[in-house]
Order: structure tokens, then C-alpha cells, then sequence
């Protein structure tokens, strides 16, 4: 491991990310609320690319990056993370912008609906709506879905959503996934978060467990697959691809991901780093980091 990565973990370790996701229900949505007063939709200020506001739905902020007046001809559908309660800073702009210059490609950011104040089936709509008019702008074999943690299990379950439409979309040419978590659903998939817990600096295992009821949010009728990706139908996507740390809770749920790529006959493959903190491909300013982030970019070019 490189002294940058090091040091990286140890700010993790110091910052109390897994204390915070490990809080009771009420304290945890508490600390979030106070987090994402900060964490509004605003316009960037920087003059790197060319932003827009779409309003999806009617009411939901997507900001748009341009590389140009002109729309290129591949675009991103970029899905932050935040176990579906915190939203994004500017950090996660930055690592979309990044990826859509790096791999030529315009990118849609959309604020989707957190799960501190809507259910979960808000949240797939208002996204399914953006891949919507994504397709109808780019077409849907020229958009590439990625996303981190719960964006990444998102980026999945919207794939599974789309194919339990009545009249599907087209399914995109990529979607990559990294670190992507769900509910776990199985005994085996809880042994497996379960026996990670001790080296994993960042989620806490009793996260995975109550974050079901925040995505409820007091709505019984919810689809698996929305709560648990690896249950939905991933048929038609061009591939698949899965970034892990080796080391997080949420890489017990690679095998039933693998599982439901196997059965709808996607072709995926999987990056898995030992001793590596969740979602470190964010931070690019490490060598593994570096490493794996030009990875995604080869992907997009594609």
C-alpha cells in the first residue's frame, strides 16, 4: 500500500464515518438532516465545463456537464452515494466532471429524492425518468451508467426497474458499479457483511440492516429489487463492471450480484483491491486510487 493511501485511511478512520452509520435511527437521521442542509443544489461556479439545471419531473434538480455547446455523442448517467440519506457535496461533482472529461462524454447528475424524506419508489422514478430523457437525447447505446456505493446499487436496481416496465427502454451499453450494497437477503450474503464488519473503516454492518427502513420510509409494497439489486432482472445491459475494496462490508454482496449477471447472460467482471477503504477509486490522489479511476475512464471511452 502506497504512505498516500495510509494516510487517506487514517483521515477516514479520524473523520467517524463508520460511528455515524453505526447511530440509532433517530440520532443518525438527525446528524444527516444537519449534513445535507449543506448539501443543496447550486449551479458550479467554476468555468471547467458547461452546466445546465433540467428539472426532472417537474421538481427534482439533474445538473447537466458539458463538454462543450455542444452535446458530445456518449454521455454519463452519474449516480452519487450516500446510503440513499446523505446527499452530495461538491467532491462527487468533481469526480463526474472528471470522468466526463477523462472519457469524452457529457454527464447528467441527478439530485435524486433522499430516503430521509421519500420512499425508495420516488427514487427510481424520478432516476428512470432522467435515463429516460437521456435516451432521448443520446440514445440509450450511448449512455453509460456509474455510480458509488448506494448511487452504484442504483445504477443496478435501474437497470432491474427498467426491465419491469410494461414498454422498457433500452438498457445501457455500461453500467459500472462500485461498491454497490443492498439489503442484505440471505444468510449467506449476512455472513458475509457480517465477517467483513471488523475491517471495514467505513460502514458499519447494522447500517445495511436499518437502512431498509429508511427506504420504506413507511411504504410496504416495495419491489425486491429496490431494496436488494441482486433480485431484479439485469437482462440487456451491454456490461457490467464492479469495483470493491476486498476489505468492505459491502463486497459481501458481490456473489449474489454475480449471480444475477449470470442469469440474464450480462457479461461483467469484477475489480476487488484487498485492505482498501470503501469507494477509494473516488480519491484519485493515491496510487491504487489512480489506478482504478483510469480504469473506469478506458470503460467509458469505450
Amino acid at each position: 500500500m502506497s504512505i498516500r493511501y495510509k494516510l487517506a485511511s487514517a483521515a477516514l478512520r479520524a473523520a467517524g464515518t463508520k460511528k455515524l452509520f453505526a447511530l440509532p435511527e433517530e440520532e443518525l437521521l438527525e446528524k444527516v438532516r444537519g449534513m445535507n442542509r449543506r448539501r443543496q443544489f447550486q449551479m458550479p461556479k467554476d468555468h471547467k465545463a458547461v452546466y445546465g439545471d433540467r428539472l426532472i419531473l417537474g421538481q427534482y434538480h439533474c445538473l447537466t456537464i458539458q463538454l462543450g455547446q455542444k452535446r458530445t455523442k456518449k454521455a454519463i448517467l452519474y449516480l452519487f452515494g450516500g446510503g440513499m440519506i446523505v446527499g452530495p457535496d461538491q467532491g462527487d461533482i468533481k469526480t463526474a466532471r472528471d470522468f466526463a472529461v477523462r472519457s469524452g462524454s457529457d454527464c447528467w447528475f441527478p439530485y435524486y429524492p433522499l430516503c430521509t424524506d421519500h420512499c425508495i419508489t420516488e427514487t427510481y422514478e424520478m432516476v428512470l425518468q432522467c435515463y429516460r430523457e437521456m435516451a432521448e437525447c443520446y440514445g440509450a447505446e450511448h449512455i453509460s451508467l456509474v455510480g458509488f456505493s448506494s448511487g452504484g446499487a442504483l445504477a443496478l436496481g435501474i437497470a432491474a426497474h427498467n426491465n419491469a416496465q410494461p414498454e422498457p427502454l433500452p438498457q445501457p451499453r455500461h453500467i459500472v458499479a462500485v461498491s454497490p450494497g443492498e439489503v442484505p437477503w440471505n444468510d449467506g450474503e449476512k455472513s458475509r457483511m457480517k465477517a467483513l464488519n471488523e475491517r471495514d473503516v467505513s460502514i458499519d454492518y447494522a447500517f445495511m440492516v436499518t437502512v431498509e427502513k429508511f427506504m420504506r420510509h413507511g411504504c410496504k409494497n416495495v419491489p425486491d429489487y429496490m431494496l436488494s439489486g441482486s433480485r431484479g432482472d439485469f437482462t440487456g445491459v451491454g456490461d457490467i463492471h464492479f469495483f470493491y475494496s476486498a476489505d468492505e462490508v459491502l463486497y459481501g454482496a458481490l456473489p449474489d450480484f454475480e449471480e444475477a449477471c449470470k442469469r440474464a447472460k450480462v457479461s461483467y467482471t469484477v475489480s476487488a483491491r484487498p485492505k482498501m477503504v470503501h469507494c477509494y477509486c473516488m480519491l484519485p490522489i493515491f496510487k491504487e486510487a489512480r489506478e482504478d479511476f483510469k480504469k473506469i475512464t478506458d470503460i467509458l471511452k469505450k
